[in-house]
């Protein structure tokens, strides 16, 4: 009854309404106090300073920001989606953080500022901020009886994961994209590329990790990023480089020299780019034929290493001698270039440094220069890295705040329509590729037919009529693709979605549609796509002359902080509110020792542990069920052991069964998570060897927590891992809590040494997999000596008789007499609780009610 009054609120008593409002107005106090814009299922707050930054800066250039999503029950308003801006700009007044020199783009000299300093030194620019519009999408029921508060909580859930899910952040090579679009030597590359398919996929097999996916359709913005990030490689040393601090920003800075510094020699620098990657090529090849061991990372090292060779003026030859030498080299010192956590830094160090050795002997020069900085060049790139002068002035904001006209609606046969006269681009150059799957395509034609607006689609209508679309890509290729239209790509030719003419798939509430496409559609659901209104915002060239398309798609995609589709930050917006209760309440009071990341004001809880303590409850669950035996996968990689959960998604699947209550999975899963309380406080009796005063508790648990944890390595590379605690839960979870209290001391001992050997496998046991059966081994033993028998003995009344007599005819419990006819039990004298052996020689014959009183005792 509840599945059907739920999809017919969907279809028939929800009102949608969408508005604007000043910030002035949305914070002021009365307005304030009916906001609600922490709703339990919400996540915590995670915007680092940086990224509160670019969102602020945002609002005083103007930029558009996307809109919050308000659900009004009446009582108050709670914040659906988007907490994060609402909270940002909330802080920001309050004062709670200034703005940060790595999150200003454009208004530089606004760094370390307050929102009360600028109120201080610059009240029109305070005044601007007040007066930004922020756009709001309102849920409201209408003509409906007021619900029950599952009903209730279910629709804003459902309206939440809508808004949150599908989202797919770009990565950092689909931003360097955009950055880099209209750089000369990079769209020189990329014009090569993209007519010569041969040496793109030559490039990709040579210094990529080749995967299927890719393989017919090679990702020329990942090539991209490789070839920019290798021009100017040679000129930042290893050693600094190998750390990671400032990496990416050393890089760009480098790249924007190298760019500028080759415009009247571009054909030059790619033709010996291209030459170096042919010639590299061949050795992959050679070492395939003849059977030696080779990989990408060897090969990388390589091209480094000629570009150093170009910077010292060295000539060299791409001959079949050089080929068969470094092939050997390579085949004779592979475990230099270990695949095996290639981007750490004592691993980065060790390759590059393996390839100057060769380069080294084979040209008889020294590459110490270029491995490790001097002080020389440490002070070039501490230049490099300082701020460009060139910043906004705030006078000048004004013309660069957009003219921004409240949305258009636009119907989706509208923009067919616009599309066939070839004037609506779906794919500039500096967009992304279409990247939504099905499953999170068929989520958004759902929202659709149930009449959920969608976030507007942001088009920058250019001087020549075309409009641009900067934002809204993958909502628009969806919806052209369900009905099988086609767009215009980024060259001007057409093409037609990935998932043209796609089939409905994991719908939540119109489940009848499930596996139908558009053509199967009735005629009336058909108009229903058809005619619903998209909010286009439309900025237009002509009135915004200053306006930068590329900015405010960098602006609306970089640092995005998406919810996860499998993480605790999603599953608390819609599981069960019981469940969601328990797991939280528990954290709470564990986190003062028992956490996976400790959480202080320089970091932001994103609900890790909850997520550690849902996987452990998930693999309790699974394991009292007897379920999917390897629900849990520990494996060796070289020189350590690793655990993970086979796949997160699986407990998406339980966890949704729960919240269907199917199959009594409920109860089933509150009776693996009470296990799982079972097994912290196993834990927290092997951690605690000593007494300790409540004050100083928590702080000792935590401490020996972590040293059995970091198994002998240094301090500052520690961190909690989620294998540490499946590898606990493994060796502690069938224990007896009896046995734990008997033996905690020697438990704890043994434990450090199973954590040791799991950390620091011997070179001995790296190969055929000997780490592993050796770690199995201890950890079988360990559980095993540790394992109390099983009742397995039943007496039979005349053997019960004999006892009684060997007993004298009195109880074993209190010495109290015992004649036929009494209620009478069989007990064991060492229970089994506490590792007593279930034979005849631990048996009693006591009294029925003293037994009972005893328990394992």
């Amino acid at each position: 009854m509840r599945q059907k009054t739920f999809e017919k609120i969907f279809k028939e008593h929800l009102k949608i309404e969408t508005y604007s409002k000043s910030i002035d107005s949305l914070y002021s106090h009365r307005l304030r106090n009916r906001i609600n814009y922490k709703p339990y299922y919400q996540r915590n707050y995670v915007w680092d300073n940086n990224k509160a930054t670019y969102f602020i800066e945002s609002i005083l250039i103007g930029t558009e920001i996307p809109p919050l999503i308000f659900f009004d029950n009446n009582d108050e308003i709670e914040i659906i989606d988007g907490r994060q801006r609402f909270e940002t700009i909330l802080r920001f007044m309050s004062n709670k953080f200034s703005l940060s020199a790595k999150g200003l783009n454009t208004l530089k000299q606004l760094k370390k500022c307050t929102y009360d300093d600028l109120a201080s030194t610059d009240r029109e620019i305070i005044d601007s901020f007040l007066d930004a519009k922020l756009r709001i999408i309102e849920f409201k029921l209408v003509n409906e009886p007021p619900l029950d508060k599952y009903l209730e909580d279910r629709i804003k859930k459902e309206i939440f994961s809508r808004y949150n899910s599908g989202i797919t952040p770009l990565r950092k090579s689909e931003i360097d994209n955009a950055i880099y679009d209209e750089d000369n030597l990079s769209n020189e590359f990329k014009n090569i590329l993209e007519n010569n398919i041969e040496l793109r996929f030559k490039i990709y097999s040579t210094f990529f990790k080749v995967s299927e996916k890719h393989k017919n359709d090679v990702p020329l913005e990942n090539i991209m990023s490789f070839i920019r990030r290798f021009l100017v490689l040679p000129m930042f040393p290893i050693n600094l480089y190998a750390r990671g601090t400032g990496r990416t920003e050393v890089l760009t800075k480098l790249y924007e020299f190298v760019s500028d510094d080759s415009v009247d020699n571009e054909q030059q620098v790619i033709n010996c780019f291209f030459e170096k990657v042919n010639f590299i090529n061949e050795i992959k090849k050679h070492s395939e034929i003849k059977g030696l061991k080779i990989n990408r990372l060897a090969l990388e090292c390589l091209l480094w290493g000629f570009g150093i060779l170009d910077q010292e003026e060295i000539e060299y030859d791409f001959n079949d001698e050089l080929i068969e030498a470094y092939a050997t080299y390579v085949n004779k010192n592979i475990n230099d270039y270990t695949e095996v956590d290639y981007a750490f830094n004592k691993e980065v160090m060790t390759r590059f440094l393996a390839t100057s050795f060769f380069l080294e002997d084979f040209y008889k020069t020294n590459f110490e220069v270029y491995i490790n900085a001097d002080d020389l060049k440490k002070e070039e790139l501490k230049e490099i890295r300082k701020p460009d002068d060139t910043s906004t002035k705030l006078s000048e904001l004004e013309t660069l705040r957009l003219n921004k006209p409240e949305p258009s609606r636009n119907s989706i046969d509208d923009i067919i329509r616009t599309m066939q006269r070839r004037r609506f681009l779906v794919r500039p150059s500096y967009q992304r590729k279409e990247v939504i799957n099905p499953s999170k395509a068929s989520s958004i034609i759902e929202s659709v037919l149930l009449g959920i607006t969608i976030p507007a689609i942001f088009v920058y209508k250019r001087k020549d009529g075309i409009n641009e679309v900067i934002d809204g890509q993958q909502r628009i290729l969806t919806l052209l693709g369900f009905t099988g239209a086609e767009y215009v790509d980024h060259k001007l030719n057409t093409a037609f979605s990935k998932n043209n003419k796609f089939k409905l798939r994991k719908l939540k509430i119109l489940k009848k549609l499930e596996g139908k496409t558009f053509d199967q559609l009735n005629e009336d659901l058909q108009n229903k796509i058809y005619d619903f209104q998209l909010y286009v915002v439309e900025i237009d060239q002509a009135q915004n002359p200053k306006f930068d398309p590329i900015d405010l798609f960098i602006r609306l995609n970089d640092k995005p902080y998406p919810i996860r589709e499998n993480s605790f930050e999603m599953w608390n917006s819609w599981v069960d509110f019981e469940i969601i209760k328990n797991i939280k309440t528990l954290v709470q009071e564990i986190n003062s020792w028992l956490y996976l990341k400790q959480i202080n004001k320089n970091t932001r809880d994103r609900m890790e542990t909850e997520e550690l303590v849902t996987s452990l409850v998930y693999l309790e669950y699974n394991k009292h069920l007897n379920i999917n035996k390897k629900s849990l996968d520990i494996f060796q990689k070289s020189e350590r052991i690793n655990a993970r959960i086979g796949s997160k998604y699986n407990i998406s699947v339980l966890l949704q069964k729960i919240t269907e209550n199917q199959d009594n999975s409920k109860k089933d899963f509150l009776h693996a998570f009470k296990n799982v309380k079972g097994f912290i406080k196993k834990l927290k009796f092997v951690i605690l060897d000593c007494d300790k005063e409540n004050s100083d508790l928590f702080d000792y648990l935590k401490e020996e927590l972590d040293d059995i944890f970091k198994a002998g390595k240094e301090a500052k590379y520690f961190r909690r891992t989620l294998q540490d605690f499946y590898i606990a839960w493994h060796l502690l979870n069938t224990i007896n809590f009896e046995m734990v209290k008997l033996h905690r001391i020697e438990m704890k001992k043994e434990m450090k040494s199973i954590f040791f050997y799991m950390k620091n496998i011997p070179e001995s046991d790296w190969l055929d997999n000997k780490g592993f059966r050796h770690f199995d081994r201890i950890c079988k033993n360990f559980i095993l000596k540790y394992t109390i028998s099983s009742r397995r003995i039943k007496l039979t009344a005349e053997e019960k008789n004999e006892l009684l007599l060997k007993q004298g005819g009195i109880s074993g419990l209190s010495q109290a007499v015992i004649f036929r006819g009494d209620e009478i039990e069989v007990d064991h004298i060492v229970p089994i609780a506490k590792g007593g052996n279930d034979d005849i020689e631990n048996l009693q014959i006591v009294h029925k009610d003293e037994n009972r009183i005893k328990g394992s005792k």
